[in-house]
């Protein structure tokens, strides 16, 4: 059966991102809310009250992990999905092959939505673990792993498109996540349908409407279905134009 996605590019493509020392920085990274719950209950105690530690947990999945931990994963991953390869020329080896252009795409996209969200799993798990299971309801977890799904999907189409199309792909990604996700989203009213962290929260407040301490995001859910699928499908779609372009640049 001819699948979608061509294993031997995803193999090679998760080969190419978890390098030994991109592995271990990737883990360190990914295990920095862990770390925080291990000094806020050393500092505070075992026996520190539940609202605390429900507060504290909910803090980090909004502010740390969807706010921070997830873009930057989502850009070093879907960044490196070509770069390294357009950079080095390595990239011609691989178009010469019997293989269709946007499943090579699609095979480099895949893998870097499975590494972000990958790397969200233990940023997210071991927390509520260590803090105790019964410290907030399995439905807000739920409600953050399907922010995480959908902020990983839509940030990686962003990334390894912009891997693909410029050499300073990211610089490009870190100034989208600091000047508009963290900074203008936040502030310029406007700009927060553009904003995939804010997609992001308005399905935590959705799914885990009603729990203490969730605050939804600012954007509707139609906007999140129709500029989420605008950001998914158009960049995917410009992500094949544009290896399909290269190769025929290299042909001529």
């Amino acid at each position: 059966m001819n699948w979608p996605i061509s294993r031997t590019v995803a193999w090679l493509t998760f080969r190419q991102l978890f390098v030994r020392k991109r592995l271990i920085a990737a883990i360190f990274f990914a295990l920095t809310p862990l770390l925080i719950v291990v000094l806020f209950v050393s500092a505070r105690g075992a026996a520190a009250a539940v609202e605390r530690k429900a507060g504290l947990l909910i803090d980090l999945y909004r502010d740390i992990v969807i706010g921070v931990l997830l873009p930057l994963s989502a850009v070093v991953f879907g960044t490196a999905a070509f770069g390294g390869e357009i950079d080095d020329g390595t990239i011609v080896y691989l178009l010469v092959k019997p293989l269709r252009r946007w499943r090579v795409v699609l095979s480099k996209y895949v893998v870097a939505v499975i590494s972000t969200a990958g790397m969200m799993v233990i940023a997210t798990i071991p927390p509520w673990l260590f803090l105790g299971t019964s410290v907030v309801a399995p439905k807000v977890v739920l409600a953050f792993a399907a922010a995480i799904a959908l902020g990983a999907t839509l940030y990686s189409a962003l990334f390894v498109t912009m891997g693909m199309m410029s050499r300073r792909a990211l610089v490009f990604g870190l100034l989208y996540i600091v000047v508009l996700e963290m900074t203008l989203s936040r502030q310029v009213a406007g700009v927060r349908s553009l904003a995939i962290r804010e997609y992001a929260m308005t399905v935590v407040g959705k799914i885990a409407a009603g729990e203490p301490g969730i605050v939804a995001g600012t954007v509707t859910l139609d906007t999140v279905w129709t500029m989420g699928g605008i950001i998914l499908v158009g960049m995917l779609a410009l992500g094949m134009r544009w290896l399909s372009r290269y190769e025929m640049a290299e042909k001529l």
